[in-house]
């Protein structure tokens, strides 16, 4: 199929590719099946020499003439989904690709792999890199897009495109996100006689109502409105059931806007704690910058009319921003999709990011 099809054919191509990703299961740590399926059709696409696996990630950089004039755009997606819902349909229907992981992100891998079977044909403008990993949804510690950044063997990247579901918007930024324990400490008992000890449940209630106070802190970048949040996601013992428990145990997601840091969202949190509890921050991932006027993205923007958003996630954004590489959003898929059970993708997002993504590189609708 090429891209001289109709518009028809170019949807049912999208569609199929992406219905053939969401059949293979993929939740993270779990990724050599498809790793080893997208391994094989870069091979196939792009050639062996261009292709380049790191553990289940796999990294395509085909040959192009004149390469080395041309700024080099990366497409970035991740391979792995969430557990899947056991109620979770695979199939197109009613104009919708459903499947585990068809909006959060296997639409956009379709998207790629289909863009990377025109790669000789697509490129006048730049010059594109494919990146695919896995664990994304995994520990920001695990991810496997950090070995792939490390290694020696990408060029120069002078601008990232990240895949992710962007409702047919062009999203900046990511917000930074950092998850905590807080330990409220009690003192143990039989719980037939509980006035020998103190309960560590009743203690965390009231540090529960301080959070369930707390409101969202808007943070304006220009006209995009980011909004910073300090949420309890968890409550837990590890006591027997007939024990009063010594302690008492919370998880916090905090997520903060670009511009600040984990460090200064970790300490904002552990003095909103105070001594109602210990803080032990497991996980941390940083902010995205937001490029409101970045020279490559200006012109595909306003000739586009693409509406620009801001990202009220945690995206790998931030892992190409952090290292001071230009990275945006920018991919098929509804938000609200993401993580759901009976998960879907329109095929209208399919498309409508396949022919924006065309354009960006300069190719028409009409090329093979």
């Amino acid at each position: 199929m090429t891209t001289a099809g109709t518009t028809e054919q170019i949807r049912d191509e999208l569609a199929r590719r992406t219905l053939e990703l969401c059949a293979m299961p993929s939740e993270t740590c779990s990724e050599e099946k498809i790793a080893d399926h997208v391994e094989g059709l870069c091979r196939t696409l792009a050639g062996a020499a261009s292709t380049v696996r790191i553990g289940n990630s796999i990294v395509c950089t085909p040959e192009y003439s004149h390469a080395e004039q041309k700024p080099v755009i990366a497409l970035v997606g991740h391979l792995d989904t969430v557990k899947c819902a056991e109620e979770q349909p695979t199939e197109i229907r009613d104009g919708r690709v459903y499947g585990c992981g068809s909006s959060d992100m296997k639409a956009g891998v379709g998207v790629m792999l289909a863009l990377l079977a025109r790669w000789q044909t697509i490129a006048p403008l730049y010059r594109p890199i494919w990146i695919f990993y896995d664990k994304e949804e995994g520990p920001h510690e695990e991810n496997g897009l950090e070995p792939v950044l490390r290694s020696n063997i990408l060029p120069k990247i002078d601008l990232a495109l990240v895949l992710e579901p962007t409702d047919k918007s062009l999203q900046m930024g990511c917000m930074g996100t950092i998850h905590a324990t807080l330990t409220v400490a009690g003192k143990r008992a039989h719980s037939a006689r509980p006035w020998q000890g103190e309960n560590a449940l009743y203690k965390a209630a009231a540090l529960l109502e301080k959070f369930s106070g707390l409101t969202r802190r808007e943070v304006c970048f220009g006209d995009l409105t980011f909004y910073e949040v300090m949420v309890v996601t968890r409550a837990w013992t590890s006591n027997s059931a007939n024990v009063v428990p010594d302690s008492a145990m919370l998880n916090v997601n905090v997520r903060f806007a670009p511009g600040r840091s984990p460090q200064e969202a970790a300490d904002e949190l552990r003095a909103f704690v105070g001594d109602a509890a210990e803080v032990e921050i497991r996980d941390a991932a940083p902010s995205g910058a937001v490029y409101l006027d970045h020279p490559l993205l200006d012109p595909w923007r306003v000739r586009q009319k693409l509406t620009i958003a801001p990202k009220q996630a945690w995206t790998d954004v931030a892992r190409f921003t952090d290292r001071g590489i230009p990275a945006v959003n920018f991919g098929p898929g509804e938000t609200a999709q993401a993580h759901q059970a009976g998960e879907w993708c329109s095929i209208d997002s399919l498309e409508f990011a396949y022919t924006h993504l065309l354009d960006f590189f300069g190719a028409s609708a009409s090329a093979s």
